[in-house]
C-alpha cells in the first residue's frame, strides 16, 4: 500500500480532531499554558457521561497536601463544602439537566485560598457537527445537502463533499449543497462524505451510504479508528504489514478496512509521568537522564509531550509542547522530595485528563519505583478514562534490588505488580519490570520502538462499539503465525 496522499491525511486528521469538542468540557484546558510556576491545586473529575442531572456525586483530585477545606459553588452560589478527605460531595444539579458551571475552591490553614478549578457541565454551546440532510438520486445525478453546526464564536472555512475518496465540491457559504453525476458503475459500498472545517483548523465529517434512494434517511454510518501494534512473541514489532494483512471483527462480524496509516503519518501526544518520591533520591540523576534520552528520541517535529511529576502530590511541570528545549529545561528543574510518598493512581488519572481535547495518537508513560501509598483516586477511575479517551498506559516499575526503597523483592512484589497491571492491560499499554536503574534505557527504548511502529486502521460500521469498547472489536493478522496484536480504541472518537 502506498503512502497516504495529502487528502487522505486530511481525512484522518478530521477524524482524530473529533475529540476537540467531546461532551465533557474541562475548563482548565482553556487556560494559558501551565508550568511549574503555576501548579494545579485541585481538579474536578468530570462525570463519565459528561451529563449531570439532579443530586450527583462529584469527585475531585486532591493535588496539594496543604488543602484543609473545599468549597463548591454551582453557578456562583455555594452548594457544598468539605473539611476533610475523601474530597467528594453530592452536588444538586438542575433536573432536567441544563448548562451549569461547577467551581471548587481549595483553602489551606488560616483560610488561605490555594486555588480553584471549574467544570462546565451539560454544555449547550452548539457542538461541532455536520449532518447530511439529503442524498437525492435522480436523472443520473446525486444532490447532496448538509447542515453544519458550529460553536459560538467559531467560523466556517469550508464544507467539502466527497464521493468515496474523491473530492467533488468545496462550498464556503450557505446553502451547503452540491450536485454530481452518478458513478458509471455503482457499488453497494459507495459512500458520500461531507467534511466541515473551521477557520481555526478543527474538522469533523458525516458519511452516508449511496446504495439506494432514500437510504440516507435510514442508515447512519460511523467511522471507527483503531490504534494497533503487531508484535512477534519476542516483543519485536512487525513493521511490513498492509491493510489486507489485517482482519477486523466487530461483535464477530468481519469489517472492511477503509484505510491504514503508519505511525509517522499521525502525530503523537506523549505524557511522561515521573515518580519524585523520596525513594528515588539515590538513583535520581541516572533516572532523569534516561527520561531525557527517551524524550529526545521519541518526540519528532510533529509530536508533542507534557511532563507530570508526583510524590505525595502532583505537578504539571510543563503542559503539552513540541519544543524539545522547553521539555529538557523543565526536566532539569525536577528534584525528588525526600519526604514524599507515592500518589501513583492520582498521577495517572490527572495525566489522562490532559489528553481530553487533544487529537492524534496518544500514550502515557509512567516511571515509578514504588507502589501507591497516598492516592485518593481508585485505579478503576484512571482505567475508565484511559479506555474512553484511547490512552494506552505504560508503566516502568523499578524493583531496585540492593538499592534501597522501591518495589523490592519480597513476597508482596507480585501483588504490587498485579495492581500495576490494572493500569496497563485494560488500556492497551504494558507493564515493564526493571530490575535496576541500568535497565531503564532498555525499557524506554522498547516503548519508543512500539510507539514508532504503530498502525492506525479505520473502518465504517452502522453500529459503533459501545462502552465495552475493545472487547467488541478484535484485530488479527492473517496468514502469519506467532503475531500478537494490541488494539487501542478511543470511544470518544467514534463518530
Amino acid at each position: 500500500m502506498s503512502r497516504p496522499s495529502r487528502p487522505q491525511l486530511t481525512h484522518l486528521l478530521a477524524i482524530l480532531t473529533l475529540a476537540v469538542l467531546a461532551t465533557v468540557a474541562v475548563a482548565a484546558t482553556e487556560a494559558p499554558e501551565i508550568t511549574g510556576t503555576q501548579p494545579a491545586v485541585i481538579r474536578i473529575i468530570p462525570p463519565p457521561t459528561g451529563v449531570a442531572a439532579g443530586p450527583s456525586r462529584i469527585e475531585t483530585l486532591h493535588i496539594s497536601e496543604q488543602i484543609v477545606r473545599l468549597v463548591f459553588l454551582l453557578d456562583g452560589e455555594q452548594v457544598a463544602r468539605r473539611n476533610h478527605p475523601p474530597w467528594e460531595v453530592k452536588i444538586p444539579f438542575a433536573s432536567p439537566a441544563r448548562e451549569q458551571t461547577l467551581t471548587v475552591v481549595a483553602y489551606g490553614k488560616d483560610d488561605r485560598r490555594l486555588g480553584e478549578d471549574s467544570l462546565l457541565v451539560n454544555r449547550v454551546d452548539p457542538p461541532l457537527a455536520i449532518q447530511i440532510t439529503e442524498v437525492d438520486k435522480s436523472a443520473g445525478s446525486v444532490h447532496v445537502s448538509a447542515q453544519p453546526s458550529v460553536p459560538r464564536l467559531a467560523r466556517i472555512a469550508a464544507v467539502r463533499f466527497f464521493l468515496n475518496r474523491e473530492l467533488i465540491a468545496t462550498v464556503t457559504h450557505a446553502p451547503f449543497e452540491t450536485r454530481f453525476d452518478l458513478p458509471a458503475t455503482e457499488c453497494p459500498e459507495d459512500l458520500v462524505r461531507v467534511e466541515l472545517e473551521l477557520a481555526d483548523g478543527r474538522k469533523i465529517e458525516d458519511v452516508e451510504v449511496l446504495a439506494a434512494p432514500g437510504l440516507s434517511d435510514e442508515v447512519s454510518v460511523n467511522l471507527v479508528q483503531l490504534q494497533v501494534l503487531a508484535t512477534l512473541k519476542s516483543g519485536r514489532p512487525v513493521t511490513d504489514l498492509e491493510a489486507e494483512d489485517f482482519a477486523v471483527r466487530q461483535r464477530g462480524e468481519e469489517q472492511r478496512i477503509d484505510r491504514l496509516y503508519r505511525a509517522e503519518d499521525i502525530s503523537l501526544l506523549l505524557g511522561l509521568v515521573i515518580d519524585t518520591s523520596g525513594s528515588m533520591t539515590p538513583i535520581w540523576g541516572r533516572a532523569r537522564e534516561a527520561a531525557r534520552q527517551f524524550l529526545a528520541h521519541t518526540i519528532t517535529e510533529r509530536d508533542r509531550a507534557f511532563l507530570v511529576t508526583f510524590d505525595s502530590g502532583l505537578s504539571l511541570v510543563h503542559a503539552a509542547t513540541g519544543d524539545p528545549t522547553q521539555l529538557r529545561k523543565a526536566l532539569e528543574t525536577i528534584e525528588p522530595n525526600p519526604q514524599g510518598m507515592t500518589a501513583l493512581y492520582d498521577s495517572v488519572l490527572f495525566s489522562i485528563l490532559q489528553f481530553h481535547q487533544e487529537p492524534g495518537r496518544r500514550a502515557l508513560v509512567v516511571l515509578t519505583d514504588g507502589y501507591d501509598s497516598s492516592s485518593r483516586a481508585r485505579p478503576r477511575r484512571a482505567v475508565e478514562f484511559g479506555r474512553k479517551l484511547g490512552v494506552p498506559v505504560y508503566v516502568i516499575a523499578l524493583t531496585q534490588p540492593n538499592q534501597g526503597g522501591g518495589l523490592g523483592t519480597g513476597a508482596g512484589i507480585n501483588d504490587q505488580l498485579q495492581v500495576l497491571k490494572l493500569l496497563t492491560q485494560p488500556t492497551g499499554g504494558r507493564l515493564l519490570r526493571v530490575g535496576s536503574v541500568a535497565g531503564l534505557a532498555a525499557a524506554f527504548t522498547q516503548i519508543n520502538n512500539e510507539l514508532r511502529h504503530q498502525y492506525v486502521l479505520t473502518y465504517y460500521t452502522s453500529e459503533p462499539p459501545t462502552g465495552a469498547g475493545r472487547r467488541e472489536v478484535e484485530v488479527t493478522v492473517k496468514g502469519r503465525k506467532g503475531v500478537e496484536v494490541r488494539t487501542i480504541l478511543a470511544l470518544d472518537q467514534v463518530q
